[in-house]
């Protein structure tokens, strides 16, 4: 059963690199809907949970589940950019057994790494859950969700796999919505039968993430050669850039989600449950910028590369203003009907209208920037962004100490927006600076 559900996914991600099967808007427009499918598919189990646990309970699960994230991101060490560049260039050259000595060493490298955290996790949940939740009785769900570090470092290189072997939907389906989506189904079909504790939906959560990497894996499996045929490669090769790429992205996680993770032991988890809420609320604005950027940044670095200045500051103004056109209608429904939407979550979430208000403010600056990160990335000023990430995440810290004691989800809200904000401003600073365009990209021509 598993082997034809994988089997129907391959078939129906797949396309062609030379544009064959799909052309590249079809193509882009795909990868656009799944790219939103996974925050959509994430925001829907978020509501499901805070109806089923409630604000403690929900807030109790997400501080675990976003530690257990980072250190999945540790696990990954940075192998899923690795892997779309190195396999995506031996996939265009026809060498698959080369492609095969790259996947393996990056499971068997991301395996272990995950396998030690996991083990140290379980291990240690005690005294980690004192120090999260100032409460040690929830060191079980920290064993339950710490094992999950395992199948979600190797969901994470399999999809990268399948984007770089020429599957990018169904890559980009099982990087970002395959696992929300069982524990969805699997929620939902469990209502009448089990009492959902944070236990048992700790306990759903592994099994969707287990059943999602084993479902990832057999595509990766059936487009490489069969057996042990595979080409060592030398380690120095493909990890190079691994550590970069690493610290980037767990910088970036560490940007948006270090208040809830202080929140629990400042604040109380409650508090975490309204403000992991409501900045899951405000993020969908963000897939604005994520949809925009899967059809933009590739552009961006095509533009940079044959000198094509006035089309990539074009592109980014229009796509700024676009972004910008599509945002207001529903910053305005979520200012001023807030506690109407947040309603629906449950009674506990409508105290959380001050938060979410406050979480809005970032993302309209965030929007307003532009694609500014991406166009760092895009043109060769990598190292720049990441110091951006390590600064802002630098400075969050004194404020979130600051604000969280005192003014709880708010503090939380008002630290996340004001480090969105400060990595926009610096962001925007840099662009004008290194690729002469506009500190405004919305007035770019």
């Amino acid at each position: 059963m598993t082997a034809r559900i994988a089997t129907l996914l391959a078939r129906h991600g797949r396309f062609r690199i030379d544009g064959g099967s799909l052309g590249l808007p079809a193509l882009a427009a795909q990868a656009a809907l799944v790219r939103m499918l996974g925050p959509l598919s994430s925001f829907a189990l978020a509501v499901l949970l805070a109806r089923s646990l409630g604000a403690a309970g929900s807030g109790e699960f997400y501080t675990a589940l976003t530690l257990v994230t980072a250190l999945a991101i540790v696990a990954k060490f940075g192998l899923e950019t690795a892997l779309q560049r190195f396999i995506g260039m031996a996939h265009a050259a026809g060498d698959l057994v080369m492609v095969a000595g790259f996947y393996r060493q990056a499971l068997i490298t991301s395996s272990l790494l995950a396998l030690a955290l996991a083990g140290l996790c379980v291990v240690l949940a005690t005294p980690i859950a004192g120090l999260l939740f100032k409460d040690t009785t929830l060191a079980p769900l920290l064993r339950i969700l710490g094992a999950g570090i395992v199948p979600f470092a190797l969901l994470g290189i399999n999809a990268a796999a399948l984007k770089a072997l020429g599957r990018p939907v169904l890559g980009g389906f099982f990087e970002a919505a395959a696992w929300p989506l069982l524990t969805i189904c699997t929620v939902g079909a469990s209502v009448h039968t089990l009492a959902h504790t944070t236990l048992i939906i700790a306990a759903i959560c592994l099994a969707a993430a287990t059943l999602a990497a084993l479902l990832a894996y057999i595509p990766v499996r059936r487009l490489l050669p069969s057996g042990s045929l595979f080409k060592a490669v030398e380690r120095r090769v493909p990890f190079s850039s691994c550590r970069s790429f690493m610290s980037i992205e767990l910088v970036n996680y560490i940007l948006l989600w270090m208040p809830l993770i202080l929140l629990p032991a400042m604040a109380g988890t409650a508090e975490a449950g309204l403000f992991n809420i409501s900045h899951r609320l405000a993020a969908q604005l963000g897939l604005l910028l994520l949809v925009f950027a899967s059809i933009t940044a590739p552009r961006f670095a095509a533009y940079h590369d044959k000198g094509r200045h006035t089309e990539m500051a074009s592109l980014a103004g229009h796509a700024t203003r676009t972004m910008l056109l599509f945002a207001i209608p529903p910053v305005i429904i979520l200012q001023f009907w807030s506690e109407h939407i947040l309603s629906i979550f449950g009674s506990d979430f409508v105290a959380a209208g001050a938060t979410l208000q406050l979480l809005l403010i970032g993302q309209l600056v965030n929007l307003a920037s532009g694609p500014v990160g991406y166009l760092l990335a895009m043109t060769g000023h990598e190292r720049q962004l990441r110091n951006s990430l390590f600064v802002t995440a630098t400075l969050m810290l004194p404020a979130a100490m600051l604000l969280i004691p005192a003014y709880g989800a708010e503090g939380a809200a008002a630290t996340a927006s004001l480090g969105l904000v400060f990595h926009n401003l610096m962001c925007s600073h840099l662009v004008a600076k290194n690729l002469r365009l506009p500190f405004f990209l919305a007035i770019a021509r």
